[in-house]
This record gives structure tokens, C-alpha cells and sequence, in this order.
């Protein structure tokens, strides 16, 4: 503490009014608090107790573990301010010594134990915080207002010494509590703490003590004192310890073992214990489930109670920091226009199933762009600028266009009368689709890397467990074993997005139609889903069957080739197969809304350059469940190898890279 040294060194306190090396002042100042349980319970004290030592980790690191932003405000909005002195303080680098995480979980660790945390300030030339150091609760007493009726902290040195610092160079962060000082929650609670403790002393001793209560030995006749001593020296180092438990106690002339008190099954020691976990964590209002207490926790309550732990307990701590940063970190001019706010948002991350269809509702109605999903997911902006377009539902007005509803409504007539480019129409609604295959393939392209790089490493172990010793036959088995299973992993990761993208889909082919009710594609997404993990394994486990004949017709080694594939689809295989499922799923979850639509014919529509084979589908009508080619036919393009069909292609796409849309004819 070299700055309070330099700052104070000629500050003198009478220490007759505060004596805080004197342990009957301690009890005074509460700092000393016996318990009717027989312990004495204070802050440090209770630390050594693994139910509060649990509780105050929890609330430190999460605290600590939020990015703490300085922003500025602005008209419409907010943005971060990186130049603002308090920036770097508070996010980066409180001081030379400490980290921002580790000041933070100082300050929330002094918090949760004492209700205060204190901080000394030192400032710069121009009155801007420049350093943050956190100062001991344990050697800290507020004296409220001094002759000149400011407030003064008088604080103890290491050495002893005490030290007056004026309220403008201590930031004073409070819990719940008078207004001025925040009550201490173990002081507060010393009962229900001091009894856990006992319990666990409790515990410690009669496990210490060789796992029984207490009794007595009785003898006939009279012992010395030398007999005596001798009898119950023997008794103990034969009998006690838990290397001594229920070892045979053989009694010579006439001695009798009698025990007494009450066995701790009678006592509900467990119980005990057990309930006062309990009764800890509803101190510090921590969920059970994240003390390891899982009695009453399930999978599907356990998100809730996480998100009412940010919502309910880490929430008005938060708020508490950031309403005291701008009392007493800011300078009072800059407060309408600074402001300290921690970042949440990962806290509150829902599954991702919760999460994209939630993207998906803000993407169609406008409030999220592609760009703020990703940068909510943690990916970088789309390069182009598409990202920041927000979407405006097409059958949605102003609430202030409603006096015009009558001539809108004529307007749209006239325009239904009006002849109709079919063609036109159509390359529009594909057009329009198609952007919903970039916005969201980002979401493919993350859900297709967690199965890809799952499947890449599986493999890539089992190859060298299998054909390193030279067992091509169970390896091949091997291989069947995994997709089987591999296929429900890659429909259990694939079905959220699809779930989303359905919902997508169904709104533009609405607006497309101009129907004025959306229909759900019900549980075609889910069969779709299913179908595809199959088709997706199938095709894998085919591949890899295909590469080990020939590599062993070549005499090549299997293992290197395996190896080799996996570092390729490693690499490649999650942007084909996101781009490939984008542009397929669309189409079929189009078709699905056509047909609930009562639409029976359909039109393939090219957009961009066309390849020669797209082009010579430009245009082709088929009725609604008819193929636009059948499995075994051929595309013939003018220049080109014919491209072979091998699948009825009910829809686009008809290779990699296909931008084609289905459109209704």
C-alpha cells in the first residue's frame, strides 16, 4: 500500500476511538460474532466453510467473468467508448498489479462476505480516474462526516498505522443495507452458518474420534491415580482413531463399556448438513443444482434456474456496480453522456434451438439484421454489406397509414387486375428466397462444423486404433456401428435450424402468395430432418468404403489415405454441406407451403449466371409432385458432358453450387 503510505503519512487518527488490533473492539464493531451453535462466525472464518466458499465463488467469478463496457450515448442508440479514460480501467487494466477479472472478483468476493467493498482512486491531472486499488473490508471503519462534514474512511495499515482517506479517494460499493454502510450477509446469517459449521466440526470429530459417541468404563473397585491414567491412555490408543474403528476392546477385572449420547442417525446429522447447504444458498439466492445439489433439478428446469440466476441474483449486484461507476468514477459533467454496462447477453444464451428461432422471429420482423445474429453468435460480419439490411414484413403497415387503408387496399386491386410478367413474379420470389439461403448460412455452416468435426475425429481415432495394428475388417465394421448412431446426432444437431428456417421459408412463400394466413409445415420438418442425418451418413460411410478398396487395389496405405480424407472434410466439408442443405432445404420447405397452398404446378427458376445445365432447366413447369427429371435420366447441355440424374430431382438443387430456386407456376 506504497500510495497510502505516500498520501496520508502525516494524517494522524486518535486511536482510543478506533482500535482495530484490539480484539474486544472487534466485537464492538460486530467483527467478532460467537454463535449459539459454539462457533464464531465472521467473514474469513466462514470461507473455510465449502457451502459459502462455493456461494461467494460463484457470485465473484460470474461477476468478474462479464466484459464491464464503458459506452457512449448517443441519439439513437449507443456506442462503445474506447477513448474514455475509465475504458481501460475497467475493462482492461484496474491497476499495474491485477487484471480486470481478478479486480472484479476481489471487490464481488468482498461484497458478498461483507456487504462493502472498498477501493482507493488515484486520479490524473485532469481529474480522470488513473489506477483502482482494492482495499481490506477487515481493516476498514467509516467514520460518516468529519468537522467539515464530509465523509472520511479511516483505514489500518499493514504496520498498523492508521490512515485517513477523504470519500472522493475511496470508491465505497454497498449491498443491501442503511444507505450508507451494507449489511454483511454472514453477520446477518451467523446463526444458519455457525450451524453448518458446527455440524461439520460435529462431523469431523466423531469420524476423528473412531466413528463412535462417547461412553464410559466402569470398574468394581477403586483406581489410583496412576491406574487410572494408565487404563485411559491404553483405552484411547487402542480405541480411537478411524484406523482403530470397530477393533475388538477386550476389558480385564471387571472393566465395563457403557455408551452414551445419542448416534448421529438419531441426531439427522446428515439431514442436518444436508438442509443447511440449503439454507446457505438461499442466503446468497444461488440455485441448489450449482452448489452440486441436484436433488430437485431436471434437464428441463435447470436452463430456467440458470437464467433466474442472472435474472434475480447476478442482475442487481450488476446494477448496483454500474449506478455506483457513475456516481463515483465519473465526473458529474460526463454522466448524461458515459455510462459503465455489463454484457449479459452470453449469460442468457438459450439452447440453439431456443436461440435461432428467436434470431428467426427478430430477422422477419425486422429488429436483427444478419450481421447482429452473427455478432451475437461471435462471428465476424458477412464481407459484403447484405449483413446490415433489415427485413420489413411485407404485410405490415405504420399504424399511421391506417387512415389510408381504403385506397390502399383499391391500389392493391388495381395492381391484382393488372397483368402479371409471370416470369418476372417468379425470379423476384426466388431472388428473395434466396437471400434467406445467405442469412442463414451462417447457422448451417456452425451446426454442419460441430457433426463434421465430430465425425472427422471419431474416425480419424478408431482408424488408428483399428488399422494400425492391420485390421481393415474391423475397422469397416466399425465404421457401420458409428453412422448408424452418427446419423440421429446429426438429426438431433440439424433440427433446430430447419425448425427456424421452416418458419423462414413459410413467411416468404406467404408474402410470395400473398395469403393473408401462414401455415406450418407441421412435422415435415422433423421427417425432413431424419431423412437428411441418413442421407448425410450414408453418403459418408459410402465414401470412405469407395477410398479403402481402392487405396488396398492399389497397395497404398490405408491409414495415411484415411487420415488424409478426414483433414479434407475437416477443411472443406462444413461450407459444402451448409451450402448444399441451405439451398435444398429451402426448396423442399417451399414446396411443403406450395402444396398447403393448394398451388399444383411449379416452375425452376435460374438466377445470377447459370450454368449450361441449370439453363436448360430455366423454365421447366411440372406438376407440384411430379420430378422435373427422374432418377437414371440426364441433363444434355450444349458443350458439355451430359450430367447423369440419380435421384427422382423433385427440386433444385441439381449440383454443387446450384442457385436455382423452385418457384409456383
Amino acid at each position: 500500500m506504497g500510495v497510502l503510505d505516500r498520501l496520508f503519512a502525516n494524517r494522524q487518527v486518535d486511536e482510543r476511538r478506533l482500535s482495530l488490533t484490539d480484539a474486544s473492539e472487534w466485537r464492538v464493531a460486530g467483527l467478532l460474532r460467537a454463535t449459539d451453535a459454539g462457533v464464531s462466525v465472521t467473514p474469513s472464518t466462514s470461507m473455510g466453510h465449502a457451502a459459502v466458499f462455493a456461494c461467494v465463488r460463484i457470485l465473484a467469478e460470474t461477476v468478474a467473468s462479464l466484459p464491464l463496457i464503458t459506452y457512449e450515448r448517443l441519439e439513437r442508440g449507443k456506442r462503445r467508448a474506447p477513448r474514455h479514460p475509465l475504458y481501460t480501467v475497467l475493462h482492461d487494466r484496474p491497476n499495474p498489479m491485477m487484471t480486470a477479472f481478478e479486480f472484479r472478483e476481489t471487490l464481488m468476493g468482498h461484497l458478498a462476505l461483507w456487504g462493502n467493498a472498498y477501493t482507493e482512486v488515484s486520479y490524473d491531472g485532469r481529474g480522470q480516474v488513473r489506477e483502482l486499488w482494492p482495499l481490506r473490508v477487515d481493516r476498514m471503519m467509516q467514520i460518516r462526516q468529519n468537522e467539515q462534514g464530509r465523509r472520511e474512511y479511516v483505514y489500518q495499515l499493514p504496520g498498523g498505522a492508521m490512515a485517513v482517506l477523504p470519500e472522493e479517494r475511496v470508491w465505497h460499493l454497498r449491498g443491501l443495507g442503511d444507505g450508507t454502510t451494507g449489511y454483511s450477509p454472514v453477520d446477518m446469517m451467523r446463526q444458519a452458518i455457525g450451524l453448518s459449521i458446527a455440524a461439520e466440526r460435529f462431523g469431523a470429530s466423531f469420524f476423528g474420534r473412531g466413528a463412535n459417541i462417547g461412553g464410559v468404563l466402569t470398574h468394581p473397585g477403586a483406581l489410583d491415580e496412576e491406574a487410572y491414567a494408565r487404563l485411559k491412555g491404553s483405552w484411547e490408543e487402542a480405541h480411537s482413531g478411524l484406523t482403530n474403528s470397530h477393533r475388538v476392546a477386550v476389558l480385564e477385572e471387571g472393566v465395563s463399556y457403557q455408551a452414551i449420547g445419542i448416534p448421529p442417525d438419531q441426531a439427522q446429522f446428515l439431514e442436518t448438513r444436508k438442509f443447511q447447504v440449503a439454507e446457505i444458498a438461499r442466503i446468497f439466492r444461488i440455485p441448489p443444482h450449482m452448489l452440486a445439489d441436484l436433488e430437485r433439478a431436471t434437464f428441463s428446469n435447470i436452463e430456467h434456474q440458470s437464467i433466474e440466476f442472472v435474472v434475480h441474483t447476478i442482475r442487481p449486484w450488476l446494477v448496483r456496480w454500474e449506478q455506483s461507476i457513475a456516481q463515483n468514477l465519473m465526473l458529474e459533467r460526463e454522466r448524461e453522456q458515459f455510462f459503465a454496462e455489463f454484457l449479459v447477453d452470453g449469460l442468457l444464451r438459450g439452447d440453439i434451438k431456443s436461440r435461432y428461432e428467436a434470431y428467426s422471429i427478430g430477422r422477419q420482423n425486422g429488429w436483427l439484421s444478419a450481421d447482429d445474429i452473427r455478432e451475437l453468435e461471435n462471428m465476424n460480419p458477412l464481407p459484403d454489406e447484405q449483413g446490415g439490411i433489415y427485413l420489413v414484413p411485407l404485410n405490415m403497415v405504420p399504424a399511421d397509414d391506417l387512415a389510408n387503408a381504403p385506397q390502399a387496399i383499391d391500389q392493391r386491386a388495381e395492381v391484382r387486375a393488372a397483368p402479371v410478367d409471370l416470369e418476372t413474379r417468379a425470379r423476384s420470389s426466388a431472388a428473395r428466397r434466396l437471400q434467406l439461403v445467405t442469412e442463414y448460412l451462417p447457422l448451417f455452416e456452425d451446426v454442419t462444423g460441430r457433426f463434421v468435426r465430430r465425425e472427422v475425429a471419431d474416425v480419424k481415432r478408431a482408424a488408428k486404433k483399428y488399422l494400425g495394428r492391420d485390421d481393415l475388417t474391423a475397422f469397416v465394421l466399425w465404421l457401420e456401428e458409428f453412422y448408424a448412431e452418427h446419423a440421429g446426432f446429426v438429426d438431433r444437431a440439424m433440427l433446430p435450424v430447419l425448425i427456424a428456417y421452416a418458419g423462414a421459408v413459410a413467411r416468404a412463400v406467404q408474402a410470395e402468395l400473398e395469403q393473408p394466413d401462414l401455415l406450418e409445415p407441421g412435422g415435415f420438418v422433423e421427417e425432413y430432418s431424419a431423412t437428411y442425418g441418413l442421407r448425410y451418413t450414408i453418403k459418408q460411410r459410402q465414401a470412405l468404403v469407395d477410398l479403402i478398396q481402392r487405396v488396398t487395389t492399389d497397395g497404398e496405405d490405408v491409414l495415411a489415405a484415411v487420415e488424409a480424407q478426414m483433414d479434407t472434410w475437416d477443411e472443406a466439408r462444413p461450407a459444402q454441406e451448409a451450402r448444399r442443405e441451405a439451398q435444398r432445404g429451402n426448396n423442399a420447405l417451399a414446396l411443403v407451403a406450395y402444396a398447403a397452398y393448394g398451388i399444383t404446378r411449379k416452375r425452376w427458376t435460374t438466377l445470377r449466371d447459370s450454368c449450361p445445365y441449370c439453363t436448360k432447366l430455366d423454365g421447366k413447369i411440372v406438376e407440384i409432385h411430379t420430378p422435373f427429371l427422374p432418377s437414371g435420366s440426364r441433363i444434355e447441355a450444349e458443350g458439355q458432358d451430359p450430367l447423369p440424374i440419380s435421384i427422382n430431382m423433385g427440386h433444385p438443387p441439381a449440383h454443387d453450387g446450384c442457385d436455382c430456386m423452385v418457384t409456383a407456376a
